[in-house]
Parts: structure tokens; C-alpha cells; sequence
């Protein structure tokens, strides 16, 4: 199977809470799930042992100095989950959503190759009494993902449904680690208030709430060191789709290692697919009139799928407007491919802005299936350059 290069710029919006995460006010919901409502402005930090590039210390309760669990290939990806476990917990406290309001301030950008396409909610839930999560029918993408202390997917809830877990449903643990996305309609204050909403709208029951601690204290220093060479291997040897799993059986060494450090809490493929699109010749890369032409992907859209491009600059940030495109937004030429251009003025169709030596990320939400998704990415990569217009 192909490697993918440049695995890092896929990296999901995992990393917001490794920065010193924020203490926010919490309030009461008429809902079963109390909320902690995220501020870019919160007053009060929260050192929560996680870097802002993930690496750990014993600030972190699942971590020490010394007298530690010396980490190794079998409990890494175990360690890496209850940094981000324990995390949570010491912001929101158990059994608490907190949600980001508002969309990513381009002039304060503190997470490395962002995704805009949706807002992110997060919570730590004991599920040792049962838990259930109900998601109320919506015509846009939202989902709760539901990782176990192993970060298996156990569970992804889309709007309309209702899904109950028990320890049973667990490889490990009695805690999960819910990550929910939803997608505004728009990023004005009308479509911002309306994917709020949407937010409060679900529910989850939980018939315990016992605060998450890690059974085990992992050697910090030797976590550290393990997972920075994993994610440098990543970088050339991973393969997205071996890596994000929704079954223990399913491990693949060391794919799992690799891809669950360098993204934690990313999707499983038949959930959503990513692959980095870079320039095809050296008029591209530094940033002349370029474009590209695609089928679009096969997606679910009948769930309210959709694919998206992000522009980033070398360093993984956007610094261009406009800087994406997707699904919805971009119009289709007659026979319903899709033209992308790339700093082709205002008269050019679906015209996105690059800096020089840009990388992109394709992400699409919802394929139809795993191996046709894998092909389009292969037959996209090969037969699809992004190449300068003469």
C-alpha cells in the first residue's frame, strides 16, 4: 500500500488541548451532560503536562519523573491516550462537554494545520454504569466519536441516531474519550449560533461518574523519546488508513504506534479519509496561477458527507484568504468535475489563495467505501497534478 508522505500535515485538531489548556466557567444544562463552555479570552490556566506539540510531563497525572511504567511499543499509543484522558479531565472535570464556540481565529492560530470544517466539543465519560448518546436529526455533518482507553474507535454517533456503551464494549478501561464535530453552515454569526445550537442539542446519560485516573503512571522520559520517533517515522512510513482502528483485533505494528502519535483521534477510514495534495511542477510551488481538475470523491452524501481542501504555508499555518474550499462551496463545471485554481485572481472559478512552497489537505468525510476511497486517492496523487496554467 502506498506510504503517505507529509503524515504530520493530516494531524487532527487533537493537539487543542495540549497546549496549556484553558479553565473555563462552568454552567449548568437543563441536559443530562453539563457543559464547559471554551474562550479563547479564559482567564485561568490550566497546566495540563501536555506540550504544544504533545510531548508530555509529570505535570500530567498519568506521567512521573521517576519510578515510572517504562514505555515500549505495547503501551505507548495506552500512554498517549491517558495524557490526553487525563488532560480533559483536569479541564472539565468527568462527565462534562466542553465546546468550542467559535471558528478558528486566523490571527491567533495556536494549532498546527487547523481544520476549519467543523467546531469541536470534548469530554471524558465514565462508562462503567452505562452511557448513552443521542445526536437529534441535523442536515449537516456532525458526529460524537467515542475512543476507548486504547484509542479504539468503539463507536461513532451520527445525527439521527442513539447509541448506548458499556465497559463490555471497552478494550481497556472504564472511561471514554468523546470527540464531537459539527460542521456550521456558515461562519457569520447567524450560522455560528445555529451550530451552538446544534452543540447543546446532544445528549449524553451516564449512570456513573467517577473521574478518569490512569491505573498506570508511565515513565515520561522514555515516553518522550518513543513517541517523537514514531512520529518522525510516520512522516515517511505511515499509512493512514492501518492506523485508526475501531477494533483491538486490528492492530497493526507498527501503523497503530505510528499513526495514533502523529494524529491522535483521528477517524477510522470508513469514517473519513485525508491525503495531502502538494504542487505539481515548480511554477505551482512558488505560487503562479496553478489548477486542477477531479471527479469528486464517491461519499456518503446522502448523510450529509463532503470533501475539503485547506491551504497551508510550509510551516503548517494559513496565511492566505481565501484558503479553502469544499463540497458545497465549490462550483461544479458541466459535466461535474471540479476545477480548483490556485492565486488565479477573482475571475478564476474556485479560485484559492497559496503562499509559496503551500501543501494542502484533502480531507473527505463519509466514503462510500474503504477500498474506493483508497483508489480515488491513488488515481488523485498520480493523474490529478495541481500544475501551473501557461
Amino acid at each position: 500500500m502506498k506510504k503517505l508522505s507529509l503524515l504530520l500535515i493530516f494531524c487532527l485538531s487533537t493537539l487543542l488541548i495540549a497546549c496549556n489548556g484553558k479553565k473555563k466557567n462552568e454552567k449548568e444544562s437543563s441536559k443530562e451532560n453539563t457543559e464547559v463552555t471554551a474562550t479563547s479570552k479564559a482567564k485561568n490556566d490550566v497546566d495540563t503536562g501536555v506540550g504544544k506539540n504533545g510531548e508530555a510531563s509529570s505535570v500530567n497525572p498519568a506521567f512521573v519523573d521517576q519510578g515510572g511504567e517504562e514505555v515500549n511499543m505495547e503501551n505507548v499509543i495506552r500512554a498517549e491516550t491517558a495524557k490526553y484522558l487525563a488532560a480533559e479531565t483536569m479541564i472539565s472535570g468527568p462527565n462534562k462537554f466542553r465546546h468550542e464556540r467559535n471558528g478558528i481565529d486566523l490571527d491567533n492560530q495556536t494549532v498546527i494545520r487547523s481544520n476549519f470544517d467543523a467546531i469541536y466539543s470534548y469530554a471524558v465519560y465514565d462508562v462503567s454504569g452505562g452511557l448513552e448518546i443521542s445526536v437529534p436529526e441535523y442536515d449537516l455533518y456532525q458526529i460524537v466519536q467515542v475512543l476507548d482507553e486504547n484509542s479504539v474507535t468503539i463507536g461513532v454517533v451520527y445525527p439521527g441516531e442513539t447509541k448506548s456503551f458499556t465497559k463490555d464494549d471497552l478494550s481497556y478501561g472504564d472511561h471514554v474519550y468523546l470527540f464531537m464535530r459539527t460542521r456550521p453552515r456558515t461562519y457569520d454569526e447567524k450560522g455560528m449560533e445555529e451550530m451552538r445550537k446544534r452543540q447543546d442539542a446532544v445528549t449524553v446519560e451516564a449512570g456513573s461518574a467517577n473521574p478518569y485516573g490512569s491505573e498506570v503512571k508511565y515513565d515520561v522520559e522514555s515516553f518522550n523519546k518513543l513517541r517523537g520517533e514514531l512520529i518522525k517515522r510516520a512522516i515517511t512510513e505511515g499509512v493512514i488508513e492501518e492506523g485508526f482502528i475501531d477494533d483491538i483485533d486490528d492492530i497493526k505494528t507498527p501503523q497503530y504506534q505510528m499513526i495514533n502519535t502523529a494524529g491522535w483521534a483521528g477517524l477510522p477510514a470508513k469514517h473519513a479519509y485525508y491525503f495531502v495534495v502538494l504542487p505539481g511542477d515548480e511554477g505551482a510551488k512558488n505560487g503562479e496561477h496553478s489548477s486542477v481538475t477531479f471527479e469528486k470523491p464517491d461519499l456518503q452524501y446522502d448523510r450529509s458527507a463532503y470533501w475539503s481542501i485547506t491551504i497551508y504555508n510550509e510551516q503548517g499555518w494559513v496565511v492566505t484568504n481565501p484558503f479553502n474550499t469544499n463540497s458545497t462551496k465549490a462550483v461544479p463545471n458541466e459535466d461535474g468535475t471540479i476545477t480548483l485554481n490556485f492565486n488565479g485572481g477573482e475571475d478564476a472559478i474556485n479560485n484559492i489563495k497559496v503562499p509559496k512552497n503551500w501543501n494542502a489537505l484533502f480531507r473527505c468525510y463519509l466514503p462510500a467505501s474503504v477500498p474506493s476511497i483508497i483508489e480515488y486517492r491513488k488515481d488523485f496523487v498520480k493523474n490529478h497534478k495541481v500544475l501551473t496554467v501557461k
